[in-house]
């Protein structure tokens, strides 16, 4: 009995492999929590033609000046929802349709097909399993935690602050372009300037991408660009060829690894996924989204010791609140091992932080079940 509950559980623990998470609509659906005594209140619905919008700003912890590559992302569930670059004084400005103004990953791409949490009827929306962070290589970034928000509130979330990060090998900027023949410079320079653009013809730009690396096969800042463009047209294959190539000719561009570490788990290479991405750590241990893959693709090729390492690091390096699924991979791989106590500890603490998780329903089952056969203590003893 204990086996089929241990392979259930790791079952509904990597659906997120499979299909991204998605955001769950309170059980209020306005916000507003029901009094049976009031006066109803009449709520107007919102002019359809407004937006749901965040802003706020960027903010160096030395005090300088934000770097103009410096990307804001808007994070649920553990998944980038959608993506901006930061103005010229570090301000930023998401739309909630999650068409961005400035980012490759953004551009042409459905909310839907995003997962942006879309506001209801009423104007609400329910960003509760949502962050804002920044994300500049080689830095660090503060978050900024969401709930539930409505189209009339103030956009402005407040500041979110980057710091350098420690202990880095590898480097952001590729040498690659400082040497790279002129033609081909040229050729990139363009495409860089292309892609910041609010609808940039990303077709036009892969051509020229590809024109560049024809001239200089090693020149691997365009191919990293030309993966990211390739991406953003729906050529996962192709953009993976492209990360290779950067790679190949430039193992410490380390930006790369957090783009060709999800593809590979995406395309079922978790073996290539776990290659790349403990390389990319050793290069960058800072890399959390690298690592939430790695932990993944390991409890998926039923390396329980190496997901349980891995997990515990994202919850030492206090990255749950982005990453929740932390605690949902150590209840699959502590089941696997038949600790189901440490398992259930796990479990509920990732149904405290995420409870209308697409797993979450499966998890609770799991646990009456074991809660029922006596292998674990009810919730008021585990503690």
């Amino acid at each position: 009995m204990a086996a089929t509950g241990s392979v259930l559980v790791l079952a509904a623990a990597t659906v997120f492999l499979s299909q991204p998470l998605a955001a769950q609509l309170a059980r209020d659906p306005t916000g507003i929590a029901a009094d049976p005594t009031a006066e109803p209140v009449a709520l107007l619905p919102p002019d359809p033609e407004m937006t749901a919008y965040i802003s706020g700003s960027v903010q160096m912890s030395s005090g300088g000046v934000v770097p103009k590559e410096t990307i804001i992302e808007l994070v649920c569930g553990g998944f980038t929802r959608a993506t901006d670059q930061v103005g010229p004084e570090g301000a930023f400005d998401i739309e909630l349709s999650g068409r961005g103004s400035g980012s490759v990953d953004a551009t042409q791409i459905s909310a839907q097909a995003l997962g942006v949490p879309q506001p209801n009827h009423l104007g609400v929306v329910n960003m509760s399993n949502c962050v804002v962070r920044a994300e500049l290589p080689g830095h660090q970034s503060s978050e900024i935690q969401l709930g539930i928000r409505s189209v009339f509130d103030s956009p402005d979330v407040g500041e979110v602050v980057l710091s350098s990060a420690e202990g880095i090998l590898g480097h952001t900027i590729s040498p690659s372009i400082a040497r790279a023949p002129k033609k081909a410079l040229q050729s990139y320079e363009w495409a860089l300037k292309q892609v910041g653009k609010p609808r940039p013809n990303l077709g036009k730009i892969a051509a020229r991408l590809e024109s560049a690396v024809g001239v200089d096969p090693s020149f691997a800042a365009a191919w990293k660009l030309l993966g990211q463009v390739r991406e953003s047209l729906g050529m996962p294959e192709d953009a993976l060829d492209a990360y290779r190539q950067a790679l190949a000719s430039d193992p410490y561009l380390y930006p790369v690894y957090t783009r060709i570490v999800p593809l590979l788990v995406g395309s079922g290479d978790l073996a290539g996924a776990i290659e790349m991405g403990e390389k990319a750590l050793e290069i960058n241990g800072s890399l959390n989204d690298v690592r939430f893959y790695v932990a993944g693709a390991y409890l998926r090729t039923g390396n329980n010791e190496q997901c349980i390492e891995k997990s515990l690091e994202l919850i030492e390096r206090g990255a749950t609140t982005t990453y929740p699924q932390a605690h949902q991979f150590l209840g699959s791989a502590y089941a696997n091992y038949g600790d189901f106590q440490s398992s259930a500890n796990h479990f509920r603490q990732f149904l405290e932080i995420n409870p209308d998780a697409t797993a979450a329903d499966a998890i609770r089952k799991q646990l009456d079940e074991w809660s029922n056969l006596g292998v674990i203590a009810p919730a008021s003893e585990a503690r």
